[in-house]
């Protein structure tokens, strides 16, 4: 861990702003105060406190904003569909093929994916950037029914281990006698399937959640079960990578498929949590194809461009733009933002107290199981801290509340939310496994190493040392008033 956490945040941003500048033709004089403010702040004496940290969240999230402004000049110069022989560029310079807005293609940007995602040898690719990662799996979908040409009787299957919730819903939403899916609980089964020939789509999560655990793919039992598979049997593989990035070594893993290679091996990641440096210029979902046939690759690709369009999926020029950046889809900056997160995340399920005796009864990461340390995908940009199953909702939300204000009075860059791929940290108490009943917080912490990570780590351990609801309660009676208040209406408006 650096010695000056704060000092090399501070730089890092300094130098993102320098690469953000160099994105923009048009001169730009509004990052001169955000220059003078940071390193004003770089001098300070102050800078490796909790009050210097916060400052740093500001700065980032100060020329988040900035850039976003001038993105938005940019792109905001052009109609949403603009007259012929108009010139659409972007804040680079490049230009930007908009005939309409909903048929915008970032050309540009997914050249870039070229070298962020290159095949091994003897594989073709192609690379197609959605508005989403979610957007990305509804379009595939939709293609690989016209691929597959499923019948009555005959449906396309499709077989897999991951279970994150949003995919789980999009499958459901899907299911018909067209259209069949399972999920599996036991990597074996999945094994067995695949082995058999069942389906002809294949689902992998290098890492996923299950009945709260953090389960870790594992490549080698699903290689010798690839071998044994039928060679008449038409297969797409999809791995959806959002949560490991740039760990999980999808060239090798093409490599191994060798000599029985599927029809088409698709990767999908939302670039929105780990490929922009933890300030969220615009949501983006990353589809690479790969086959080892060119007509494959190319016939897809088309199919997809075309569905894409048609259903209003791609990136607007708005998101188009505001991607448009040195930092993006590059290999190198996305992975040494995801390591910082994979760091300190691991270091949270490492020093957290949990037990019979502590309010949090569990806590799940990969790296607590010894046997997956020499695994690069055995990672996570989160540790799920499990509460007792017969917690109530309104205790819950409760704990939502005492961790905000014990955040705010402690000054910690910590607070409650959503998802994750934050340079601050974050902790999400909504969630829950639904399949087992498996109640779980999300801790989420970001790619910051200054005194907030200890200071959350402890601020959590405080919590749990309290070991019941009923103490929590207890301490917090003004934070139980509230959330009993705001439940009130909540419970009248079900009724």
């Amino acid at each position: 861990m650096s010695s000056t956490p704060c000092h090399d945040e501070c730089t890092y941003l300094i130098e993102l702003a320098h690469r953000l500048e160099q994105s923009m033709t048009e001169t730009d004089k509004q990052l001169n105060k955000w220059y003078e403010d940071a390193n004003t702040l770089l001098r300070s004496a102050n800078l490796e406190s909790l009050a210097g940290e916060r400052e740093l969240e500001k700065l980032s999230l100060q020329l988040r904003t900035e850039w976003l402004r001038y993105a938005n000049h940019i792109s905001s110069k052009y109609l949403r569909s603009p007259p012929h022989f108009q010139m659409v560029y972007l804040p680079s310079g490049n230009q930007n093929p908009l005939p309409y807005d909903r048929w915008n293609k970032p050309v540009s940007l997914e050249q870039r994916a070229a070298n962020f995602r290159s095949a091994p040898s003897g594989w073709k690719a192609d690379h197609i950037l959605f508005n989403s990662g979610m957007g990305a799996v509804s379009c595939l979908l939709q293609v690989m029914r016209k691929l597959f040409e499923p019948r009555p009787g005959n449906p396309m299957r499709f077989n897999g281990v991951g279970g994150y919730f949003e995919i789980m819903d999009l499958m459901q939403f899907s299911h018909d006698e067209l259209f069949q899916f399972r999920i599996f609980q036991q990597q074996q089964q999945f094994q067995r399937s695949v082995a058999s020939g069942a389906s002809q789509l294949l689902y992998i999560e290098p890492v996923y959640t299950l009945l709260g655990r953090l389960e870790v793919f594992d490549m080698d039992a699903f290689l010798a079960a690839w071998h044994q598979r039928p060679e008449n049997t038409p297969t797409a593989i999809v791995v959806d990578t959002t949560f490991v990035g740039n760990r999980f070594p999808m060239k090798e893993f093409l490599r191994q498929l060798t000599p029985h290679e599927p029809r088409v091996v698709v990767q999908i990641s939302s670039t929105l949590k780990l490929d922009q440096e933890g300030l969220e210029f615009s949501n983006a979902g990353l589809m690479s194809i790969f086959s080892t046939t060119e007509p494959i690759v190319s016939g897809l690709g088309k199919r997809l461009r075309k569905y894409r369009a048609s259903m209003g999926l791609g990136l607007t020029l708005e998101q188009t733009a505001a991607l448009d950046y040195t930092g993006f889809l590059d290999a190198s900056l996305s992975t040494q933002h995801a390591d910082g997160i994979f760091r300190n995340n691991a270091l949270l399920a490492q020093e957290m107290e949990v037990g019979d005796n502590r309010l949090f009864a569990e806590r799940f990461h990969p790296v607590l199981q010894e046997s997956l340390h020499s695994t690069p995908w055995a990672v996570s940009p989160f540790v799920n801290l499990q509460l007792r199953s017969e917690t109530s909702q309104i205790e819950r939300e409760l704990l939502k509340h005492v961790l905000f204000r014990e955040a705010s009075q402690r000054g910690l860059t910590f607070k409650p939310g959503s998802s994750f791929g934050f340079r601050a940290h974050r902790v999400e108490t909504s969630i829950q496994d639904e399949r087992g009943g498996v109640q779980v917080i999300r801790v989420a912490m970001g790619c910051r190493e200054g005194p907030s990570l200890g200071g959350a780590i402890k601020l959590l351990n405080d919590i749990s040392r309290m070991g019941t609801f009923d103490a929590v309660r207890a301490k917090y009676p003004e934070l139980l008033e509230t959330v009993l208040k705001i439940a009130q209406p909540e419970e009248k408006e079900a009724d």
